[in-house]
């Protein structure tokens, strides 16, 4: 078989850059077979409001239950999916399902506040309805531009709304909204993954206008982290961009790249001032301009040491999600997603975790297998890795392991292991129908119920 190639779809029939190929074809006859319109729909929608939290800035919609709303629509995009579940479910939908099913024990057998931590894992279960959804749903390379479209743009227009009109709190820039935004941790992680995204949307158009809109999000963004003097933040940030240099500038042969990524280093490190630099140096010296930023790194050691003696007193359920707070001794979160999963959940719930980036990782890398370089699927396949590299990283100084948004990352990179495959198979029939004879009509036929066959 010839190298597998895929296409963007700006240009039919064409990769990004030029190359020919059957990605087009391929992706109209997935399309047809699972259309899955309705559930597709209900997923947009629940993503917008997930990702944008337009109760938040637009006037009016703080009374409305938009919560219970993404709720609802969740349900009824699973509904919508469950008569087209025809395939088995990835790996890693059932080992979040287990998760789901092991916050739920560990909050009723908690020895702190059941109600609080069941309240917190019917929340967080929801995601598993929105993985499940996506898993099925997005059986094209068209949709899933487009909810990556969709976190992207909203994270970008957050970053661009909080630098406009945010706040400084001890000369760090705090977080604009709620929910996933409301701490300087916790937006510059959702910024980190979300920057790769937009670079991605960046490569895939040829208006020049909107790669010049893309480019500043991504400048924007990037300007943001610098200003929330988040280090964990920072680190990730550091350790996405050399990802994104491995991908697009080595191994792509993107030279550019080698300039343009430290140059824009450079020129943010001196636009956003020494916030980064001051807190970086203050994790180790207990100067007075960094006594601050000293304090709040052995404060978050104690907390570390804390959240791994409760772990090692409650092993199997921890003390439920939510509760480390009430047994920290500071009313702080564990600022580590990683033993936030093992002293609340228990350390299954940690193994469940770590087991489904750990697919994440793998979808992305048998991806790159499948298709050629400088494709759609290797360009998606490159930046999806960097924001699993940049979340992973940045999840050791952050407890963000219910928010949704890693959960999502994984479903995107499940998403595209599958239609990568089934463009290698759509390829395989079409390399053996064309080499038929003319006049085998009946063979032919056999060959088409065949395909048919392996996709249903």
């Amino acid at each position: 078989m010839g190298a597998i190639t895929i296409s963007s779809e700006n240009d039919p029939g064409n990769v990004i850059d030029g190359k020919p190929t059957d990605w087009v074809s391929a992706q109209r006859y997935t399309s047809r077979r699972k259309p899955l319109i309705g559930a597709y729909v209900a997923l947009v929608l629940f993503m917008a409001i997930y990702c944008a939290r337009p109760e938040d800035w637009v006037p009016g919609l703080s009374n409305v239950p938009l919560a219970k709303i993404t709720g609802i629509l969740a349900v009824l995009a699973l509904v919508f999916s469950l008569r087209h579940i025809r395939q088995h479910l990835p790996r890693e939908v059932f080992y979040l399902a287990f998760l789901v099913a092991q916050l739920f024990l560990a909050s009723v057998l908690s020895p702190v506040w059941r109600g609080g931590a069941v309240q917190l894992t019917l929340d967080f279960a929801k995601v598993l309805i929105v993985v499940i959804v996506m898993t099925v749903a997005v059986n094209t390379s068209k949709r899933l531009r487009l909810l990556i479209a969709i976190q992207a743009a909203s994270v970008a227009m957050i970053s661009a709304v909080t630098v406009l009109k945010g706040r400084a709190l001890g000369g760090r820039l705090e977080g604009m909204l709620g929910g996933n935004y409301s701490n300087p941790n916790d937006l510059a992680i959702a910024i980190v993954i979300s920057i790769p995204m937009c670079l991605a949307l960046l490569f895939l158009t040829r208006n020049r206008l909107w790669r010049a809109v893309w480019a500043l999000a991504i400048l924007t963004m990037a300007y943001v982290v610098f200003l929330t003097g988040s280090r964990g933040g920072f680190i990730a940030l550091m350790s996405t961009a050399v990802v994104c240099v491995w991908h697009f500038a080595i191994r792509e042969r993107r030279r550019y790249f080698f300039v343009l990524v430290p140059l824009a280093g450079v020129i943010l490190l001196l636009s956003a001032g020494d916030m980064v630099s001051k807190r970086l140096n203050g994790t180790f010296n207990q100067k007075d301009d960094t006594a601050s930023a000293y304090d709040s790194a052995q404060q978050r050691q104690m907390l570390f040491w804390r959240s791994i003696n409760i772990t090692a007193e409650h092993p199997l359920f921890g003390v439920g999600p939510g509760n480390f707070e009430q047994l920290s001794g500071a009313w702080h979160e564990t600022h580590n997603t990683y033993t936030q999963l093992s002293s609340e959940g228990g350390l299954p719930a940690l193994v469940l975790y770590a087991l489904i980036l750990w697919h994440g990782f793998t979808n992305v890398r048998t991806t790159n297998r499948l298709a050629s370089r400088r494709t759609e699927s290797s360009l998606l396949a490159g930046v999806l890795h960097a924001s699993l590299v940049g979340y992973a990283v940045g999840s050791v100084f952050d407890s963000v392991g219910f928010q949704f948004f890693p959960y999502l990352l994984v479903a995107y990179t499940t998403a595209l292991f599958s239609i990568a495959k089934n463009t290698v198979s759509h390829s395989k029939y079409s390399n053996s129908v064309s080499q038929l004879p003319l006049n085998n009509e009946a063979y032919a036929h056999t060959a088409e119920s065949d395909m048919s066959w392996h996709f249903g």
